[in-house]
């Protein structure tokens, strides 16, 4: 067992119907949420490829991201969290209880005032005592302050490295294994519907263009990694510029609930950095295009479907069905006029609770049906045209009768 995942709590999530239990726990985990709407879709995914060489590829494209986004983190976080704690912030040994202080929330760390609150709560939770860990900060918050934030900047910038870099060069390593397994570079959907001179053909005068998504990929992940320094200064600014303010404000859009699962535009960031590389790793334009629908419709899905989805069957619930789903007392702000938050599962009872959970298992499914079986299927004749239309326009009618001579002849030597 990892020591620091609050694995009590997390079984006192799962009491009762376990549909239910679940899908709290989902809900209010935007991590785990993701990687089950990913289970979903790209099982059909995999099974809607083209031949087994595009299967294989899609198998990987699913599954080694999905353990370096989703798997690894139980083991990796705890273990960069008390690494940052015990090295960075020098406030606890390996395996103290203190290393669970880097579970506080970044809204506690803006001023001192506030952290005085984040960590008597945290400590309570965590039976941390607070006065040894004030003895190594000379009974000075600002210092435990600064050194919480230090600690909490290096493992997210570790996380948005590390975790974007291995997601999004997942096609630059199918692309290899492809190459060497069966000697084409072409992309592997086009296997099957057309021959191997056409297929890498098709790959000629492409490398400009996966240059310019390699660069920006390259800059992105610099960029994800130096935004949590950014945001420490913000943190610990004391003059209120309109930028600090506003870092102050939002700097809890950073938090890892629990220390492990990260919030929904932390996740967002990342997950577009990792399209970038994957574009990079395009071999023509119509794979290019392939991706691209295929990260939009995904990214959409999940961060803009899924709360699109979830918020009008809550409306409905609450209207026909006399629940209590949506948010009332949420801000007055445009977008959730547009689309009303809801609340947490985890924080709804009875009836609400049950209703809830029904309607969030519908949504999954109906995202899950659209990713992994409609968009697929609508893709593959996308390739299939793109394929055929280049056929046409490239081909002599010379050349096709040569073609089906050469054909001919190998086929009568053949038997």
């Amino acid at each position: 067992m990892i020591v620091g995942i609050s694995t009590k709590q997390n079984l006192q999530a799962f009491k009762g119907n376990p549909l239910v239990s679940t899908a709290a726990f989902l809900d209010s985990r935007v991590l785990m949420n993701k990687a089950a709407l990913d289970v979903a879709c790209d099982v059909p995914i995999v099974l809607n490829a083209n031949n087994k060489v595009e299967r294989r590829e899609r198998f990987n494209r699913a599954i080694i991201p999905w353990l370096i986004a989703y798997a690894s983190p139980f083991i990796t976080l705890p273990l960069t969290n008390r690494l940052a704690m015990k090295h960075i912030a020098k406030l606890s040994s390996f395996n103290g209880k203190e290393a669970n202080l880097i579970k506080i929330s970044n809204k506690f760390l803006t001023s001192n005032e506030l952290l005085k609150n984040g960590v008597k709560e945290i400590s309570q939770k965590f039976d941390i005592n607070l006065s040894e860990v004030l003895k190594k900060c000379n009974g000075d918050y600002g210092v435990l302050r600064k050194k919480l934030t230090n600690a909490k900047t290096a493992v997210t910038s570790f996380d948005f490295l590390i975790t974007t870099f291995m997601a999004g060069s997942i096609g630059f390593l199918n692309n290899a294994q492809t190459k060497k397994k069966t000697g084409q570079k072409g992309f592997s959907a086009e296997f099957e519907m057309a021959d191997k001179q056409t297929v890498e053909a098709r790959t000629e005068g492409f490398n400009k263009t996966s240059d310019k998504f390699k660069k920006a990929y390259i800059g992105t992940l610099a960029g994800l990694t130096l935004l949590p320094l950014a945001l420490r200064k913000g943190m610990l600014a004391n003059n209120p510029t309109k930028l600090n303010s506003f870092i102050k404000k939002h700097a809890d859009k950073f938090d890892y609930k629990d220390g492990i699962f990260m919030s929904r535009f932390s996740f967002f960031l990342m997950a577009v950095g990792s399209y970038l590389g994957i574009f990079g790793a395009s071999r023509n334009e119509t794979e290019i295009k392939d991706n691209a629908i295929r990260s939009v419709f995904s990214l959409t899905a999940f961060f803009g479907g899924d709360l699109l989805i979830g918020s009008t069957l809550a409306r409905l619930s609450d209207k026909f069905l006399k629940t209590d789903l949506l948010e009332k007392n949420a801000p007055k702000t445009l977008l959730n006029k547009i689309v009303p938050p809801t609340k947490k599962l985890e924080n709804l009872t009875g009836r609400s609770k049950n209703i809830g959970a029904a309607l969030f298992w519908i949504n999954l499914a109906s995202l899950a049906g659209f990713m992994g079986w409609a968009l697929p299927l609508t893709l593959n004749k996308m390739i299939k045209k793109d394929v055929d239309n280049y056929v046409k326009n490239n081909t002599t009618p010379q050349s096709n009768n040569n073609y089906s001579m050469e054909a001919f002849i190998e086929k009568i030597a053949n038997k």
